[in-house]
């Protein structure tokens, strides 16, 4: 009789207000090991999902794939350099923190070097390692030899390693219907 009685408030439990309280594994020292295990896995399978919803990439480091020079001016000031792509015929403006091309005066592209040790993605800062950008983005959409893309709405960006050491190199940010 008693088993009965525990087994149907075991039934009925997950109806009450008070089940939606989920307590850490430590909090459950009766608890069989298995279910210990569950409440474990179940805390690093959602620590490890993707920081943000990422719907779309809008801003890598502030900057804008729809900014003008004009914007690109405001938001990050007098270059250190400016220099001339041979192949595109866009500008390259470079600052501390990034690199941006700009073609027909309209950011095309931005670059963030391994060298900075993070990118700010829509406000939201990713340190440059893998697993950190894997954690933030989920798994990349495509996988090349030189690198792992992501694309979220009509951007993209893509993280360059070395071919041979697999070495993070680089980040670009980029419109993914123009590449």
């Amino acid at each position: 009789m008693l088993k009965m009685v525990a087994l149907l408030l075991g039934l009925i439990a997950p109806l009450s207000p008070m089940s939606a309280a989920q307590p850490a594994a430590a909090q459950i020292p009766a608890a069989e090991p298995a279910v210990q295990q569950a409440v474990v896995h179940f805390a690093q399978e959602k620590a490890s999902r993707p920081q943000a919803s990422w719907k779309q990439f809008d801003t890598m480091n502030g900057i804008s794939l729809n900014d003008t020079k004009k914007d690109l001016l405001a938001k990050k000031g007098k270059p250190l350099r400016v220099t001339q792509d041979r192949l595109s015929g866009c500008t390259e403006y470079h600052y501390q923190d990034v690199s941006t091309g700009l073609c027909g005066g309209i950011v095309d592209y931005v670059h963030v070097d391994a060298s900075s040790g993070k990118m700010q993605v829509n406000g939201t800062w990713v340190p440059l390692s893998k697993a950190e950008i894997e954690r933030a983005f989920g798994k990349p959409q495509f996988v090349a030899e030189d690198g792992n893309v992501y694309i979220r709405g009509y951007h993209a960006i893509k993280v360059y390693q070395h071919p041979d050491s697999g070495a993070l190199q680089g980040v670009d940010f980029f419109d993914s219907t123009t590449e």
